[in-house]
């Protein structure tokens, strides 16, 4: 069962981040988009008529392209599209500084175009893949930028007939020498390209890290939602948002032993009452006595484990870790007896029986694989539960046991009733019951 929780949580995990993943994908192909349009005003701006005209078209072309990408999602297909079409924007600004004339007027070295911004154009393909969340595209991304910058440098290497670098600068030049080689058309500065290339792997490298590092926490909160879901479904609405974030804690509702005290509080002649009640009148009753007991048990710390019928089995220390449970519960307890003699639920007065008992129980979830429930086990259980019942023959509203009086202190005024015999328990219990006041 474990397993099969574990198995659900990484499917959950997985799923949010294929949503986060195909959401981002989204936004990268509209920026892209946006962003290429831009470009293509600013040409139309700048370059002369009608060959701005020629350029703004290709260029518009060229953005709504990667629309079609788009029409792959959700399909089989949609992982390889992302994939090509990052490559192809890579391909493209490779394309943009080895082919693509610098000017129509006349043949200008094409080794000039490291002179521009075109190199910069990688930086936004990149920043493009970060929005998709996926650090393997990042570096796919990075890699065929790198890749086309190589590329380019060497094509346009291969093509001159003379190459001048930093290299043919001689040791301390002067500033006409300097000038005369760095301004030369012949130049190439392979330093310069080398260290672009290693700028833009460095910064595909953080993109990725910064992306990885966001998976995280997307998968964390995917996680705690699906914690958050699965505490909901086990304890239901009465469980307030402070118990609920302690209880996101896996730790606590893992199967485990522990020593507890049990409240088992019931209506007393609830056959009786609901007699002549319409249904929907014993449920608004009994929901609005419900809720108070629920209330009554988060201010001191205790859980509502189970209603059963008319009846509410409370635990203190389990699943929640309380150090002093016997004398919270023996407090709740009191609130409980004490709410009940003072306000009428939906209209109707209610008296209770209590039994509260003390010792080992196992706690836990339990149950099918989609319908699980939190709950206690163990003698201290049914024990709480037979003394409730013995209340009948003490004519008394709570018993409690040795071992809860023994945990909380005998100075919080309990009174013995002596040794009684339980109903399906072996050894007799010395009971007690508060000493200012609770018998009928």
């Amino acid at each position: 069962m474990i397993e099969k929780a574990a198995l659900d949580l990484s499917k959950t995990t997985a799923d949010a981040l294929r949503k986060a993943e195909r959401a981002g994908f989204r936004i990268a192909v509209l920026g892209r988009t946006v962003a290429v349009m831009a470009l293509a005003i600013s040409f139309l701006l700048s370059y002369y008529y009608p060959i701005n005209l020629g350029i703004f078209g290709i260029t518009t072309l060229f953005a709504l392209a990667g629309l079609t990408s788009l029409a792959a999602i959700r399909t089989r297909y949609e992982k390889p599209a992302r994939f090509a079409l990052f490559a192809f924007d890579a391909s493209s600004v490779t394309v943009l500084l080895a082919f693509v004339p610098l000017s129509s007027g006349g043949e200008i070295p094409q080794n000039l175009v490291f002179l521009t911004s075109s190199v910069q154009h990688y930086y936004l393909v990149v920043a493009a893949a970060v929005l998709t969340l996926s650090p393997p595209l990042v570096l796919w991304t990075g890699a065929w930028a790198a890749g086309g910058l190589l590329f380019a440098t060497w094509w346009i290497m291969s093509g001159m007939a003379q190459v001048i670098t930093y290299a043919s600068l001689p040791i301390s030049p002067t500033r006409d020498v300097y000038l005369n080689t760095v301004l030369n058309p012949d130049f190439l500065g392979l330093a310069s390209r080398v260290q672009e290339m290693l700028i833009v792997l460095l910064v595909t490298a953080i993109a990725a890290l910064a992306v990885h590092r966001a998976r995280r926490v997307v998968s964390d909160h995917a996680e705690a939602r699906a914690s958050e879901r699965r505490v909901q479904k086990i304890f239901g609405r009465y469980v307030p948002a402070s118990v609920l974030r302690e209880l996101l804690d896996e730790g606590h509702l893992v199967p485990q032993t522990r020593l507890a005290t049990l409240l088992f509080v019931d209506i007393k002649g609830f056959t009786s009452l609901s007699e002549g009640l319409p249904p929907l009148r014993l449920v608004s009753c009994l929901n609005a006595f419900f809720s108070a007991v629920t209330d009554i048990t988060d201010q001191n710390g205790g859980v509502v484990v189970n209603y059963i019928g008319d009846a509410v089995l409370i635990s203190f220390n389990a699943p929640l870790p309380v150090s002093d449970h016997a004398e919270r519960a023996l407090a709740a307890s009191r609130n409980i007896l004490k709410a009940t003699r003072d306000q009428q639920f939906d209209g109707l007065e209610i008296s209770i029986r209590i039994g509260i008992a003390t010792g080992l129980v196992a706690a836990g979830t339990i149950g099918a694989d989609d319908r699980q429930t939190y709950t206690v086990y163990g003698d201290a259980v049914n024990l709480a539960q037979r003394l409730q019942e013995l209340n009948k023959t003490t004519k008394t509203d709570c018993l409690i046991c040795e071992a809860t009086a023994r945990q909380a202190g005998r100075h919080l005024a309990l009174t013995s009733l002596g040794v009684h015999p339980i109903r399906n328990l072996l050894s007799p219990v010395e009971v007690f019951t508060f000493t200012d006041g609770n018998s009928r």
